[in-house]
């Protein structure tokens, strides 16, 4: 064993001794789906995106999002949700295939008191108690937020490209955020030194699920139709950041052809804390070195791959110690599950199929043909994204929700739009219906899913970040409509 994996096995044997056996509650795609981050909901990222922008005149970017605070409820005030203040937030990016970032776009924010005597919070009756812009005085705990690149150019302490960005208020209610997107959404998206852009704050919940799943398989459907968006009307906490093809590949250049060694790259999202705290009266905090708490790349893998007794530790590691997961992937449970509750066959392991899906991209093969690949990797498993940014970009009007299953192949597992059905496809490759398990790429293997095959709330916007407004709140949501 090299000595990374050894130091990887010590860390992991540390928080086996410290981790208790109850499992939790996993909620949509990585939502609470550990037993510590489901306690520290605010580090928690729930979805990871990464997929060429569709806007038209920004073909030339790749657009990048990462999903936190999971199942906000929009009427969740005084507070409301906003971005933690002690969490460090990362976007990441390994552009060689050796599970180290190669680039890293830091997220910090802070957050001002503007009338610390009233007993409102997020917003208050400072002037007229409408927010009518991002600036106005009754947005009473405004808060703002540092962009910072890290690249071997850079050095580690990296570059600032962006400072003193503004994050939107909550949607609260028709009387306190009127006309939210026009006057403070919108508004709040900024614009960095390279042509990018930048946004942060509250958006709808768009990953769409039937959570019926977690019922012991016990969904409403197994088909395309017939199950509940259990996310509707709930919102989440984006990050979304917009950057030149160029500045995110290795050789610093937009890739000749889909199959040049510069085309794809690998990307995830991470929360940290730093581990030692002290507050004393009137004098500033102490703080530690930061420790990754959360870590997102592919939807539900450590959902429904990572045993639970590994869980808390994938989450605290990096995609470089992936090895220690890979007989999980080999020979995963659910297939397993699949099979005693529906009764369908499934590929024997090893499961060399999603080895390739989640671990090491899928190399050029006879049945995706020989302009498609998301082959990165050092021969060693690294679980994150992988996204080919010389595949050009499907119109909104025409992209499929299977991804390449659906003859998309600029859908996932090329990388994640917000649009894919993540649930459908997973369910598919667990049970080995694809092309990839010749012999089991048959109904219902290849037809299953969660009976909801779109978002009942809309569809994206047509620009960046693509994520609908958030859901207002002092409105009913639908499930709690009478």
């Amino acid at each position: 064993m090299n000595t990374r994996l050894k130091r990887f096995g010590s860390v992991l044997t540390m928080l086996l001794l410290t981790l208790t056996a109850i499992p939790v509650n996993t909620m949509a795609s990585s939502h609470a789906e550990a037993p510590l981050i489901s306690m520290d909901r605010f580090a928690d990222n729930t979805d990871t995106y990464a997929f060429r922008s569709v806007e038209p005149g920004r073909e030339g970017f790749v657009t990048l999002i990462a999903n936190y605070i999971p199942l906000q409820e929009p009427s969740g005030g005084p507070q409301w949700f906003r971005f933690d203040d002690t969490v460090l937030y990362e976007i990441k990016i390994d552009n060689t295939g050796d599970g180290l970032e190669d680039i890293s776009y830091q997220f910090r924010f802070k957050t001002e008191i503007v009338n610390g005597e009233t007993v409102l919070g997020h917003a208050a009756a400072n002037q007229d108690i409408v927010i009518s812009n991002l600036d106005d005085p009754d947005y009473n705990m405004p808060q703002t937020y540092q962009v910072r690149r890290i690249d071997p150019l850079t050095g580690k302490n990296g570059k600032v490209i962006g400072t003193d960005l503004r994050v939107p208020p909550a949607n609260v209610g028709p009387r306190v955020t009127p006309n939210y997107e026009e006057n403070l959404g919108q508004p709040a998206i900024g614009t960095l030194p390279n042509g990018g852009r930048v946004f942060a704050g509250n958006r709808d919940e768009y990953f769409y699920i039937d959570l019926g799943v977690f019922d012991g398989l016990n969904l409403r459907s197994i088909g395309e139709t017939g199950g509940i968006d259990s996310t509707k009307g709930y919102n989440v906490s984006s990050i979304a950041i917009e950057v030149p093809i160029a500045e995110l590949t290795r050789s610093g250049n937009v890739p000749a052809s889909p199959t040049a060694p510069d085309a794809v790259i690998g990307v995830w999202a991470t929360a940290s804390r730093q581990s030692i705290k002290v507050l004393g009266p009137g004098a500033p905090s102490k703080e530690d070195k930061w420790k990754q708490v959360s870590r997102l790349g592919n939807p539900l893998v450590n959902e429904v791959v990572i045993p639970l007794k590994l869980k808390d530790a994938f989450n605290a590691s990096s995609p470089v110690d992936d090895a220690i997961a890979a007989p999980f992937v080999l020979d995963p449970e659910l297939p397993k599950l699949l099979q005693a509750v529906y009764g369908i066959a499934i590929p024997p392991a090893p499961r060399n199929d999603l080895v390739s899906i989640f671990a090491t991209g899928i190399p050029v093969n006879p049945i995706t043909g020989p302009n498609y690949t998301t082959f990165l990797s050092d021969g060693i498993p690294h679980e994150y994204l992988r996204l080919n940014v010389a595949i050009a970009p499907t119109a909104i009007a025409s992209q499929n929700r299977l991804g390449l299953l659906g003859g998309d192949v600029a859908g996932f597992p090329n990388g994640r739009r917000v649009f894919d059905d993540v649930t459908d496809i997973a369910l598919r490759a667990v049970a080995g219906g694809t092309p990839f398990t010749p012999a089991t790429n048959v109904a219902p293997n290849n037809t299953l899913g969660d009976g909801v095959s779109f978002n009942p709330e809309g569809s994206l916007l047509t620009r960046f970040p693509y994520l609908l407004p958030p859901n207002q709140g002092n409105q009913p949501r639908s499930s709690n409509q009478q």
